[in-house]
């Protein structure tokens, strides 16, 4: 079997699934801003910048790049720690919860309907083997 010339094809595929309506209303949040805020609403609210970087592995300037983008699309807050002045706290503003509540919503909205026409079978084999893809990238690192 051909793994390179079937790996292009996957690529290939790949790309233009994300040309689809769906990904472009994703993409108006940048990959940073989107782990920041599902972050904020599934993990940990008020947490320091720092803490965000090292725990989403995002480089400090690109959080606070990240943080001055959400800040001004009203997602997020960010004021002073009362008992250290010199540590600011972020966290995620209602705005922000509804939009990534929203975004869960579609996407897992879009998701259903794709595996719905895969019809039962298919749809199941390809969960699997998406599970194992995860688990063998997970092995090689």
């Amino acid at each position: 079997m051909d793994y390179k010339a079937l790996a292009n094809e996957l690529f290939q595929n790949m790309i233009r699934t994300r040309k689809k309506s769906f990904y472009k209303k994703v993409d108006e949040v940048s990959h940073g801003e989107r782990k920041i805020l599902g972050y904020l609403t599934y993990g940990k609210n008020k947490v320091t910048s720092g803490e965000l970087s090292e725990y989403l592995d995002l480089s400090t300037p690109r959080v606070a790049s990240a943080l001055n983008s959400l800040s001004k699309k009203g997602f997020i807050k960010r004021k002073k720690d009362e008992q250290d002045k010199r540590v600011v706290i972020v966290n995620i503003t209602e705005s922000g919860k509804s939009f990534v509540k929203e975004e869960h919503e579609e996407a897992m909205g879009a998701l259903e309907k794709i595996l719905e026409k895969l019809g039962e079978q298919d749809a199941r084999e390809f969960v699997r083997i998406t599970k194992r893809i995860q688990e063998i990238s997970n092995e090689n690192e």
